[in-house]
């Protein structure tokens, strides 16, 4: 098992990576969350300051090195991705938002009033609350450039694609 721990504020989250065959223990909890792949091999479990529990059953290519955690203190939005799976949880109603399945997740980072969430394939901005703002086709080897208007991404197989800020951001 891997197992780390972060603190954001007051936030605390364990993650937890474990080897993983047959999760049907976990399907019928709060949060489940399946990756739709048929080589599923990892269960990671999010602890979210001792009282939500987050089970993701997915597809790991090594190790655990493609999950990736992002906390929004504001408003409690929890915003993660691995494999070929992302999900936006609503910490303050213990609720999945919104789940994407992806080519390949990348990472997260917050960009202004943004969420912005990169991949193999396809790139999404969500708003601080966990709403889908924009999504974008991709292809690397590509090159990003934060502008006034949005995200630009510059790629030789699909041009030019563009994440656009909405007018509440």
């Amino acid at each position: 098992m891997i197992s780390s721990k972060v603190t954001i504020q007051s936030a605390e989250i364990k993650i937890e990576h474990e080897k993983c065959s047959d999760p049907s223990w976990c399907r019928d909890k709060e949060i489940f969350i399946e990756s739709s792949s048929s080589d599923n091999n990892t269960l990671t479990t999010l602890t979210f300051n001792d009282y939500l529990k987050i089970y993701v059953f997915w597809e790991a290519f090594s190790s655990a090195e493609f999950f990736d955690a992002l906390y929004v203190p504001e408003t409690g939005v929890l915003f993660f991705g691995c494999g070929s799976i992302s999900a936006r949880v609503c910490t303050k109603e213990n609720k999945l938002i919104d789940l994407e399945h992806v080519c390949l997740f990348w990472g997260l980072s917050q960009q202004q009033n943004y969420i912005l969430e990169t991949g193999e394939l396809d790139c999404f901005l969500y708003s601080l609350d966990g709403k889908k703002v924009s999504s974008t086709a991709v292809d690397p080897p590509y090159e990003m450039e934060v502008k006034d208007q949005g995200i630009k991404f510059t790629s030789i197989v699909v041009g030019t694609t563009w994440l656009r800020y909405d007018d509440n951001g």
